[in-house]
């Protein structure tokens, strides 16, 4: 039995701990397809995919979790993107006015990568500190031909990054968690709420890839796996299986960057 001595010690520990909310801001989205985020499975299934960054709530600092895409943007990018039917929904600046922010108000932001549609705005937080995973910035600046179109190097170049290597803490209850393998610096955001742990993956996936069914080889596709389905796109599939895995097994909250679902929540937890 526990003394209730140590009852009161927890619970106060409990009530001391720093907690946050999560507010996703989706500056555009698209009709698509699920099979880009799930590997070998559900392709032809459509899905709306949004384009999204996430604030957190509660902190001491304005935080944003990458800094997504206006529908435009994207378009102008590359002349074989103006055949996608991307939607505008709202600019960086209004979306950001939805958490009562300006680009100049944000302290902090974590870029989970450094793909296109997940740093496009960052040069506009001209006070912010950047962070990302050393690995990620050094692939960044010299991408492999095959993903060279996903690093928008004239942005990347522009920035002043605060370089970490691995697992993290940068404030109370908000972690860096290194998970390579949908690019080779990939980071997931581990941030600390009133109902547990939420993670913001990093990894570019829907909650279809953390939630097959355990007969997901008969039930989905013989390709798909259990008890996640890899990321559709990446440069180290094992290790991106592997580090969806770890996302599973250490969140109460799993945030998928691209679920229609998350995205369309007013906060998080809910």
């Amino acid at each position: 039995m526990i003394p209730a001595r140590s009852i009161q010690f927890f619970a106060r520990k409990r009530e001391e701990m720093q907690t946050y909310v999560i507010k996703p801001i989706v500056l555009s989205k698209v009709n698509s397809e699920k099979g880009p985020m799930t590997y070998l499975t559900y392709h032809g299934v459509p899905v709306v995919r949004p384009y999204v960054m996430w604030y957190i709530g509660g902190a001491s600092r304005n935080i944003l979790v990458d800094t997504a895409i206006e529908a435009e943007d994207y378009r102008n990018s590359h002349p074989c993107f103006n055949k996608h039917p991307f939607e505008a929904l709202q600019s960086f600046e209004e979306g950001l006015s939805t958490v009562g922010c300006e680009p100049d108000d944000i302290e902090i932001v974590i870029q989970t990568h450094l793909h296109l549609d997940h740093v496009y705005n960052a040069a506009k937080c001209r006070n912010a500190e950047v962070y990302v995973q050393k690995k990620e910035l050094e692939f960044a600046l010299n991408p492999h031909p095959i993903f060279e179109v996903f690093f928008p190097g004239e942005i990347i170049r522009k920035l002043q990054f605060q370089t970490v290597d691995g697992d993290c803490e940068i404030l109370p209850g908000i972690e860096l968690l290194s998970a390579p393998g949908h690019t080779p610096g990939c980071q997931a955001v581990a941030v600390q709420t009133e109902k547990g742990k939420a993670v913001i993956t990093g990894c570019c996936t829907t909650l279809d890839n953390f939630t097959p069914p355990e007969d997901a080889k008969t039930a989905i596709s013989p390709f798909a796996t259990y008890p996640i389905i890899a990321p559709g796109i990446h440069t180290d599939l094992f290790a991106a299986y592997e580090s969806a895995v770890r996302i599973k097994q250490l969140a109460d909250i799993i945030i998928p960057m691209h679920d229609p679902l998350m995205a369309s929540k007013e906060r998080i937890p809910w």
